[in-house]
């Protein structure tokens, strides 16, 4: 990451935290609405948690 001041690093967290979010109610949504997975779900949940992973290592190296 750049040379970022503490505000605009809390910026990028929040907006990230809120990415985060997002994709979780996705992945919520997509199990509600079906009790057994069909594969083309489970490749979109898959595709949604692992955009989540990302952005989970991308606000631990905000502040390293």
């Amino acid at each position: 990451m750049p040379n970022l001041t503490n505000a605009e690093k809390a910026q990028l967290y929040n907006d990230m935290l809120l990415r985060y979010t997002r994709l979780q109610e996705e992945i919520r949504r997509i199990k509600a609405d079906n009790f057994e997975l069909k594969a083309e779900d489970q490749k979109k949940v898959n595709l949604l948690e692992s955009q989540m992973k990302k952005i989970f290592n991308d606000t631990q190296r905000l502040y390293n």
